[in-house]
């Protein structure tokens, strides 16, 4: 299929509020698994995975953890600004990038960005039960998403600032907001390296 002739409108469909997954099973290992093998679809258990796997099959885990992407910053005129952290921009390196003691770029979305036209954005956080002010400053566009600069007084990492300032950015068809118990419910059971 040309992409040209790629319609959006044809993947739109009702989706029930009432079928869809609010929170993950408390037994993980009962949710669904859907098994599409040799034309034919079926639902089945996660649990059931082992017996549809061939002797010898290579099995890859997604072992990266679900950061809280999410930072929320009031204008002083009242206008709040989302932004979504998507990738790191320098240090480009994850790992790296979260140890920074005060300063830091991203990628990332921004949503009401009509009402950031200029200037840092700013927000006090607690970490570690000091109050220190997160300063956002945009850079330059890369593609659907901008450069952020993040500055804060030296003293706590990067990651902590995520951890005390940022939320976990749930998909917004479970149109819910995000719970305490999201940032462990909402990771694979294989989560360990900060990342996703």
């Amino acid at each position: 299929m040309n992409p040209k002739h790629i319609q959006i409108k044809d993947y739109n469909y009702a989706l029930p509020d009432e079928r869809i997954a609010k929170f993950p099973l408390a037994q993980r290992d009962s949710s669904k698994l859907l098994v599409y093998n040799r034309g034919q679809v079926e639902e089945n258990r996660f649990n059931h995975l082992p017996s549809y796997l061939p002797k010898g099959a290579l099995m890859v885990f997604n072992n990266t953890k679900v950061i809280q992407a999410r930072l929320r910053f009031r204008k002083e005129t009242g206008a709040l600004i989302e932004i979504f952290i998507l990738e790191p921009a320098c240090p480009v390196e994850y790992q790296e990038n979260f140890i920074q003691r005060s300063r830091c770029a991203w990628f990332c979305l921004v949503g009401n960005l009509k009402k950031w036209k200029e200037g840092a954005l700013r927000q006090t956080v607690v970490v570690n039960g000091k109050a220190i002010e997160l300063k956002a400053t945009r850079a330059e566009t890369h593609g659907t998403s901008h450069r952020i600069d993040f500055e804060w007084e030296a003293g706590p990492s990067w990651a902590e600032i995520l951890e005390a300032m940022g939320e976990l950015p749930i998909p917004p068809y479970l149109n819910r907001q995000t719970e305490e118990s999201d940032k462990e419910t909402y990771q694979t059971v294989y989560s360990k390296i900060k990342g996703s």
